[in-house]
């Protein structure tokens, strides 16, 4: 697959300077995300089904989510069109099935992530957990690589005079701007899109902040900092309070709560 050991014991865990092998770091540590995704897309189709706002205005975020996204396939079908130029010559490295199969799942798996910038910009998504934790998993996985190809770069200009552009060199800088486009992504992802145009309920000023609030921000209920906060230093009132989610006001509670109740008594 790779050319090299994948898994190795005496490198990883019994010594004192552990390290993944650079197969494992490239299969593994890549493919893991990307399966992830493919895994749970399913969830960012329900998110569009069940939205009930639409129309998201076209904004610096999600343009640059775009533009990012957009270089991250460039790069990758660069990387594919590089492995089959510079390997499997007369006197080039051997072209392994690594060198054809990696680019193309990362291709895949970003275009499928860049299909559903315009879809969540249409149907009203202002943020998707599901992408998150994706670009989370890609940003963390990644480092591990990070550390080897400094280690590698570093040997080879001790060893090597030679000024000739070679496979590895390319790999070391190609891997790099995709790590840097990553944490972009990531970095990207940690904040909503913004509001949308066409809504089924109306938005008021007092909107509880949950509705606009990151896959992020929910998680680690960073949107009620500010309520905690100004309870800390005041006692809360009522005029102090946001209006309630409309999903949960009496209008759309009773009625399915009547249709089960009406149910049982009959």
């Amino acid at each position: 697959l790779c050319g090299s050991q994948f898994w190795n014991s005496t490198e990883t865990w019994w010594t004192n300077d552990p390290d993944f092998t650079p197969c494992f770091e490239q299969t593994v540590l890549v493919w893991t995300p990307c399966a992830f995704y493919w895994l749970f897309v399913v969830f960012d189709f329900y998110y569009l089904k069940a939205s009930l706002d639409r129309n998201i205005p076209w904004n610096k975020l999600n343009v640059s989510k775009a533009l990012v996204n957009v270089g991250l396939l460039v790069l990758t079908a660069l990387d594919l069109i590089m492995g089959l130029i510079k390997k499997g010559g007369d006197g080039q490295p051997p072209l392994y099935k690594l060198d054809v199969w990696g680019p193309i799942i990362k291709f895949a798996t970003f275009l499928l992530i860049f299909l559903f910038i315009p879809l969540n910009r249409k149907y009203g998504v202002q943020t998707t957990g599901c992408q998150f934790l994706f670009w989370f998993l890609l940003t963390v996985l990644s480092i591990p690589r990070c550390r080897t190809e400094v280690r590698a770069d570093n040997l080879r200009r001790q060893q090597s005079e030679d000024l000739d552009f070679s496979w590895d060199e390319y790999q070391y800088a190609s891997f790099f701007v995709f790590f840097t486009f990553t944490c972009l992504m990531l970095i990207l992802n940690c904040f909503a899109d913004g509001l949308p145009r066409q809504t089924k309920y109306q938005r008021g000023e007092n909107e509880i902040p949950e509705l606009s609030a990151s896959f992020l921000s929910r998680i680690t209920y960073q949107w009620f900092d500010k309520m905690a906060l100004k309870g800390y230093r005041n006692p809360l009132e009522e005029k102090d309070l946001w209006d309630l989610r409309p999903q949960d006001s009496c209008s759309e509670v009773m009625p399915v709560f009547a249709y089960h109740w009406n149910q049982n008594v009959r």
